[in-house]
Order: structure tokens, then sequence, then C-alpha cells
């Protein structure tokens, strides 16, 4: 598999969230069904499954996703709300102007059939 340029060592952010957290390996090891080594084998892991850091953010109660998202260059983490905010209005205007010609076209529909 080849390795991303944008890696980001999801192994290192484990180690130190279990240090930070004050968890032990065994601990978390049992709380999310793994045996042995498991967890100096994520460790050593640059980059871990999906499905086992979400076991691994129920097992230490810590968004783990969010640590990774804070290492994303700034300009990726502002979604700017006002400026979708924004768009929906005037969506939602358009919307607005479609529909009352649509009901002025149907009245005259109307008018006519009736």
């Amino acid at each position: 598999m080849k390795k991303s340029k944008h890696s980001i060592n999801t192994g290192v952010i484990i180690k130190n969230l279990m240090k930070e957290l004050n968890l032990s390996n065994s601990e978390i090891q049992t709380a999310i069904g793994r045996k042995g080594s498991a967890m100096f084998k994520y460790y050593r892991n640059e980059s871990i499954q999906t499905d086992i850091l979400i076991d691994l953010c129920y097992a230490m109660k810590y968004n783990i996703f969010q640590v990774v998202a804070n290492q994303l260059p700034e300009e990726f983490r502002n979604i700017n709300v006002e400026t979708q905010k924004s768009a929906q209005e005037q969506r939602i205007t358009e919307l607005e102007e479609e529909n009352k010609i649509l009901k002025a076209q149907l009245d005259i529909i109307m008018k006519l059939k009736g």
C-alpha cells in the first residue's frame, strides 16, 4: 500500500493519549476485546483502521478523530457556517419566488378552465 505524503501517525496519538488519560494497556485491550500485545502493535503502526479507532474512542471515552482533525491544516477546520446559512437563505428565497410564480400560473389555468 502506498504511504500518504500527508500522514498523521495515529499510533503516536494513541500512545500519547493513553499516557495523558492514565490508561493501562490491559484496561483498554479488555475494553476493545483484544488480547496480548495489541496495544503495542497499535503504537508501532502509523495508521490504524477506522473500526479500531472507533473501538478505542469508546474504550478511552475520548474523540481520537478530533485529535487527528486538529493536526490538519487550519483552513480545513474553518467551515464558514455563515456562508452556508447565507446560501441556504438565498435558495429559500429563490424557491419562494418560484412558488409565487407557479401559484399565479395555476390561478390563471384554473380561471381559464372554470
